[in-house]
């Protein structure tokens, strides 16, 4: 008598245990057709349109050459020498004036076309290897103030997930 008593509440506790698992698996199927239906509903709605994509060019858009080895090497020194010095000193030492290479006006085009570039992708979700790789040859060629503007966003937008991509 007692071995069915204690089989009788074994078997009561296992029905019960049951009927909470099929009542989990029930809500679970009930999300996943949600889930399929919202997925459903936003591959039926008109696709936005693109953005246009910038221009791909062997040389940058901006009508000269890919930088040169020595420019690259130039530019990682510069903003080497920026990070050691420290912010207390950097703020009180005046800048030296970069180089006359490019008028305002060419440098405030060439940074509106980097942050076009960068809203662009933004718009896409996501950037290739050799798109940042133009990216990257458009930002070097910025003054220093602009270049450290644009690598700032491009790094906010990718750490967000704005921009899928390596850097």
């Amino acid at each position: 008598m007692k071995w069915l008593l204690t089989l009788s509440i074994a078997q009561t506790a296992l029905l019960a245990m049951l009927g909470l698992r099929v009542a989990a698996i029930d809500l679970e199927t009930d999300q996943i057709a949600r889930d399929v239906d919202a997925a459903r509903r936003i591959a039926e709605a008109p696709a936005p349109q693109t953005p246009i994509a910038p221009a791909r060019e062997s040389a940058s858009s901006f009508g000269a050459p890919l930088l040169t080895a020595e420019q690259a090497r130039a530019i990682f020194r510069e903003e080497l020498a920026a990070l050691d010095i420290p912010a207390a000193q950097s703020a009180t030492q005046a800048k030296a004036p970069a180089p006359a290479q490019t008028s305002p006006e060419e440098t405030r085009r060439m940074a509106a076309t980097v942050a076009g570039d960068i809203n662009y992708y933004k718009g896409v979700g996501a950037i290739s290897p050799p798109e940042m790789e133009v990216l990257q040859t458009k930002i070097a060629k910025l003054p220093l103030d602009e270049r450290r503007a644009a690598l700032t966003d491009l790094a906010k937008a990718m750490t967000r997930g704005e921009i899928d991509g390596v850097m």
